[in-house]
């Protein structure tokens, strides 16, 4: 059940970076760095313990992404902690039946179309995702350029992960935006949140990215060594 006054439930997630456990992304934050998500969901269930949980997987994609531009999201792997806490919710305690029997949006806007809420910025413009239907073809999402989908498991159980960048209706990026839904092997809905880094965060990711164009920039300019005959 949705309460009367408007709100979305929201988490913010702690990850705590021990040890990168691969060295192709070593550009990533070193040990001991801590990045913090907020993570607002766009259903009107909540989200389960398991749904936020699984998110521990993907911060480090969309981080990558947030520093390299790359939009192949990885799944990089890494020695840390999860810690979550609930910080906004719209929701009050039901049966589970009652809840199985709620209705699958909190807005009527078309599914493609997030609009801004208090945990994010409110004078924000409307942003624009790959549509994330209740119920589709998988090989549907696939086909759509702005999303990135792989399989994945969780708890023991395989669902169909799929991330997509945001974008204002002009068709530009908006920079540290992403849908992120999951669904089953039947094409149905388990999860579909937006996902934003805490200020803290993005200027980290800011420093980092510097640091890298300035790396490439220092490579691509260094004079190369002629081989003596």
């Amino acid at each position: 059940m949705v309460s009367s006054g408007f709100c979305r439930e929201e988490q913010l997630l702690t990850l705590g970076i021990v040890r990168l456990l691969d060295d192709r992304y070593a550009a990533l934050p070193r040990p001991g760095r801590v990045l913090q998500m907020i993570v607002t969901n766009l259903r009107n269930r909540p989200l389960s313990s398991t749904s936020v949980a699984s998110m521990r997987e993907s911060i480090l994609s969309m981080y990558h992404h947030l520093i390299t531009g790359s939009k192949d999201f990885p799944l990089i792997p890494f020695k840390g902690s999860l810690r979550t806490r609930q910080t906004a919710t719209p929701f009050v305690p039901v049966d589970q039946e009652e809840r199985e029997n709620t209705t699958p949006s909190l807005t009527d806007e078309p599914a493609g179309i997030l609009v801004p809420t208090a945990g994010l910025s409110s004078s924000a413009p409307n942003i624009l995702t790959a549509a994330h239907p209740e119920r589709t073809e998988l090989g549907a999402l696939r086909a759509d350029p702005r999303n990135c989908v792989r399989r994945m498991e969780f708890d023991g159980e395989t669902v169909t992960r799929v991330i997509s960048t945001g974008s204002r209706f002009e068709g530009t990026e908006v920079t540290n935006r992403w849908r992120v839904s999951d669904y089953s092997g039947d094409g149905r809905i388990l999860m579909s949140v937006l996902c934003q880094f805490t200020r803290e965060s993005t200027y980290c990711a800011r420093t980092l990215r510097k640091k890298r164009k300035g790396t490439e920039e220092e490579s691509s300019t260094r004079p190369k060594k002629r081989l003596r005959v």
